[in-house]
């Protein structure tokens, strides 16, 4: 007579060979799906017999979705179309690294700052400055147009905000920020509330309607590079030096979560609808989280260098960011993702 575990042994081996399919496939669908960009655009400058890369460090997006511009380390800002990647205008003036630069929602201005301690602004289709507000306290690190387009926040490398009048190039408000050298500076969708964070990982949010400080939050006292709301403006994003994100209940100032992006440093990001978060960094990806599963459920690949700027359509479904290895890339976030093995990137110069 046989013995038990001879008799049980084909069960066995049939339950373990289920077990380890099992596992596979889960392993497998934990894997973050990857996309791959739809256009690559390589930023150059100077002489034909001359020229260089230019880093990126700055991108936006018109809502539609139809129009991209990039800030760059040849002192310019760069505009293109979006479909085609055709080059609709280039603007000169900076005398110096250009940091952050920020298209107003209806598409016709384009706002920049940079190394020069400038606030500069260009009319999209003629191609003709219409502001520049030169003498900042320091460097440009971060500009912010307001929801209705007739303002605009400036910070950086110092613990002051400007608040600049778009039609007459007024400073109408300056404000004493407590982040110790201010990065980064966002208005909530609704144009109701505005944050800013800096070197020593405190956030400031104000009320905008009356000018009135909200509160101050606290992280983890590591520098925050990037801020975001959500589109209904019930949570605000922070990251940075941490390699966390801080994700933030905007009504009480609390910690909702927060996810950890270990290695990397986080250099950008923002919502793409109220449940989906991307962040580009230093280890060269972009990641979209799922807020619900609290996952990185999608990898963006294709960037060479740190990832230092993001931006995305009015719909959630282009987004666009600019990197150090001096690319502006354009990915299709509608068409679910690509196989890991497969290519689809067309590249595109910057003349």
């Amino acid at each position: 007579m046989k013995s038990d575990s001879v008799r049980f042994a084909p069960f066995i081996a049939t339950a373990y060979w289920l077990a380890t399919i099992l596992a596979a496939q889960t392993l497998l669908a934990a894997e973050p799906a990857v996309i791959r960009a739809s256009r690559v655009i390589q930023c150059e400058c100077g002489a034909d017999d001359q020229k260089r890369p230019a880093v990126v460090t700055g991108v936006t997006i018109t809502p539609d979705g139809r129009t991209i511009a990039a800030a760059t380390d040849d002192h310019r800002v760069t505009v293109w179309d979006a479909a085609t990647a055709e080059m609709k205008g280039r603007f000169d003036g900076h005398a110096d690294w250009v940091h952050s630069v920020v298209l107003s929602q209806d598409g016709n201005t384009v706002a920049s700052g940079g190394g020069d301690r400038a606030l500069r602004m260009w009319d999209v289709h003629d191609h003709r400055g219409v502001l520049e507000l030169p003498g900042c306290d320091n460097t440009v690190a971060s500009v912010c147009f307001h929801p209705n387009n007739h303002q605009l926040a400036v910070v950086g490398f110092s613990n002051h905000l400007k608040i600049v009048n778009t039609s007459s190039g007024q400073i109408s408000q300056e404000l004493v920020c407590p982040c110790s050298d201010v990065r980064t500076v966002t208005f909530s969708p609704d144009g109701a509330r505005m944050a800013v964070a800096g070197r020593n990982g405190r956030i400031r949010v104000w009320n905008v309607t009356n000018g009135r400080q909200e509160r101050d939050i606290d992280t983890d006292g590591r520098r925050i590079r990037a801020l975001a709301f959500s589109p209904d403006g019930n949570r605000l994003a922070a990251a940075g030096s941490s390699q966390s994100i801080h994700v933030l209940d905007t009504a009480t100032g609390q910690t909702v979560m927060t996810l950890s992006t270990r290695p990397a440093m986080v250099y950008a990001l923002l919502f793409i609808d109220n449940n989906r978060l991307a962040t580009g960094g230093t280890d060269n990806r972009i990641w979209l989280w799922d807020l619900n599963s609290r996952q990185a459920m999608t990898q963006l690949v294709g960037h060479t260098g740190t990832v230092a700027a993001l931006a995305c359509d009015g719909r959630g479904t282009t987004l666009v960011s600019g990197s150090y290895d001096t690319t502006v890339r354009i990915w299709s976030l509608s068409g679910g993702p690509a196989p890991a093995t497969a290519s689809r990137d067309v590249t595109d110069s910057a003349r």
